[in-house]
């Protein structure tokens, strides 16, 4: 299961772009930055996967597509909870929690705005930077497809895994530096998939003659609707907790 855009017509989807993108914000960096202890650490994760479910997002997809990062778990648990003299399961279980809700926040976010959105998002993040000389718009769609490829090239690196397993390639057999020296022959035709997708993607915006210069107009006008009250207050209790968790 890959995480991109699902369409949908719950109150999530009817945010503003703005509030959506900054309510992610938030919530990765109360992830990654809140001083909150385990059992707080898991309430959250569960307040957040209720949040997600009263928005009708695809709950089952976001939670299959974690084995995507079950090795980068296991790294960061191992590396966190070897302090001292022995393992400490409380502190690599809180690290392997920061890093669940890091990413089924920007999980949530993706399934829930469209590329029009993101776009305006990151149009409008960049736009200050105008008045240091840098090309803002150019910026932003370098960060849509960012955002939009990498699902896309998980998928690939799969693809291209399980035909080289089927062909008998022992990817998954052996050692750690075994098993990491059988992963190089996928690097260079995900590299090739990854080089002749972007021809074709600037191939078609240029038939559609995209151009990021000039001035744009937009088939959506973004408000604010009911919901983007409530959710930006929600945004601002959540950067007050983990500011409040930081104190001493």
């Amino acid at each position: 299961m890959q995480i991109s855009y699902k369409p949908g017509n719950s109150f999530l989807y009817s945010l503003n772009p703005l509030i959506k993108g900054g309510l992610c914000f938030v919530l990765i960096m109360f992830f990654s930055l809140n001083g909150l202890q385990l059992p707080a650490m898991a309430g959250s994760l569960v307040a957040l996967l209720l949040f997600a479910a009263l928005g009708r997002l695809p709950l089952a997809d976001l939670l299959l597509s974690i084995r995507r990062i079950w090795f980068l778990l296991v790294i960061v648990g191992l590396v966190q909870g070897f302090r001292g003299n022995g393992f400490e399961v409380v502190p690599a279980l809180e690290s392997m929690a920061r890093i669940l809700g890091v990413f089924i926040a920007a999980g949530c976010y993706l399934t829930v705005s469209p590329q029009s959105e993101l776009m305006f998002f990151w149009e409008t993040i960049f736009r200050p930077l105008r008045l240091l000389g840098l090309p803002a718009r150019e910026l932003a769609l370098v960060m849509v497809i960012a955002v939009r490829f990498l699902p896309v090239m998980l998928s690939e690196i799969d693809r291209i895994r399980m035909a080289q397993i089927a062909r008998g390639a022992r990817l998954g057999k052996g050692g750690f530096f075994s098993s990491a020296a059988a992963l190089m022959p996928l690097m260079i035709p995900t590299l090739a998939q990854a080089i002749i997708r972007g021809e074709e993607l600037a191939e078609a915006m240029e038939a559609r003659g995209y151009r990021v210069s000039g001035n744009r107009t937009r088939y959506h006008r973004f408000g604010i609707g009911f919901f983007d009250i409530p959710a930006g207050l929600a945004a601002l209790a959540v950067a007050a907790i983990a500011v409040w968790s930081r104190m001493p």
